[in-house]
């Protein structure tokens, strides 16, 4: 009889495993984190082209030798360091990466774009590590995990692509619903990997004196350096304060083990959004705040995010042509049940 149990316990966990990484889903979530990281990649590229001499090259404020005696042994992959003395060759790569990352907005070629900004977010991060801020750490693992599955079967020219050359082609039309195993495996990484950052943030807080005592939130609106919001009049409401910073750290460490739950994910979400637009529009940290936001969309069900596009599973079968799937409840179920894996 105890063997009968443990049979059927790890037969539960096996089924539980697959279910958790690799049933189908659709990719409405990971295309909506695609298009956000591609335009802010967009942005973030053409802001760096545009002061490349700075940042980049022989005479930058940080120069290769310079860098490599800065970062030692721990001197990480760069392109950048090939072409170093080369402005012809600096030059095509900023117009790589404004190309690739606007591929990966519009979803054109988005996995292979996907892989290219991995690559370039590393060597140019690596390149300058005195530019290296928490925005390019966040893009880095986003378009690592979307080279898996950069959600390009919605909201993409690869999808509008695909349709075309099936209807050029007189073959089985691809589904626009697109849920595959890989969008399943995309999104669970980049949850996992949020909720481990969040938790480190959390726990390594804990070794601040600030963040105990509850004044840790007076010492970023007192800092002019970074301040684009006059918050100092708060010093008259130290309640406030240090129910922030309470609050703030409660939040960062809970967020791992609470963000699963699908009644308490929506206030968790909730926190990550007015958090993170804080920072942005506070601290003048505004791409940072927008990735952020955007990673936390992976807790998101696609079918929320469709419903808020204003398409149903109805319109997008009668889009791609397939009444008959629509008209056969029989099926209908296993549409819901691919996406019963994502968090709602």
């Amino acid at each position: 009889m105890i063997r009968d149990w443990f049979r059927s316990l790890f037969s539960a966990t096996v089924d539980g495993w697959n279910r958790f990484w690799f049933t189908p889903s659709h990719p409405a979530t990971l295309a909506v984190i695609r298009i956000a990281t591609g335009t802010l990649l967009f942005y973030s590229h053409l802001i760096w082209a545009l002061n490349s001499s700075s940042f980049f090259g022989s005479q930058s404020w940080l120069n290769e030798p310079a860098t490599r005696a800065l970062r030692g042994e721990g001197y990480g992959f760069s392109l950048l360091t090939m072409i170093d003395s080369q402005p012809a060759a600096l030059f095509a790569v900023h117009a790589l990466a404004l190309i690739a990352s606007l591929c990966l907005a519009v979803g054109f070629l988005s996995r292979a774009a996907a892989l290219t900004m991995f690559v370039l977010t590393i060597s140019f991060a690596n390149r300058n590590p005195g530019a290296l801020y928490g925005f390019d750490q966040i893009v880095g693992f986003l378009t690592m995990y979307l080279s898996i599955n950069p959600g390009h079967r919605w909201l993409s020219i690869d999808a509008w692509r695909a349709r075309r050359r099936s209807l050029r082609n007189s073959a089985p039309r691809l589904s626009a619903l697109g849920s595959q195993p890989t969008v399943t495996i995309a999104t669970r990484l980049i949850q996992l990997h949020l909720c481990l950052l969040y938790f480190v943030a959390g726990i390594s807080k804990l070794k601040g004196a600030t963040w105990w005592s509850g004044v840790a939130f007076w010492g970023a609106i007192g800092n002019q350096e970074y301040q684009t919001v006059d918050l100092t009049a708060l010093v008259h409401w130290p309640v406030l304060i240090n129910l922030a910073t309470h609050a703030t750290l409660a939040w960062e460490i809970s967020y791992p083990f609470v963000v699963w739950n699908r009644w308490v994910r929506p206030f968790v979400l909730a926190m990550a959004v007015a958090v993170h637009a804080g920072i942005g529009v506070c601290f003048g940290m505004l791409t940072f705040g927008m990735i952020m936001i955007a990673a936390n969309v992976a807790f998101v069900s696609p079918t929320l995010i469709r419903q808020l596009a204003g398409q149903s599973d109805e319109h997008v079968e009668r889009a791609n042509g397939r009444h008959d799937r629509v008209s056969k409840p029989a099926e209908r179920p296993r549409s819901r049940s691919s996406e019963s894996l994502h968090p709602v």
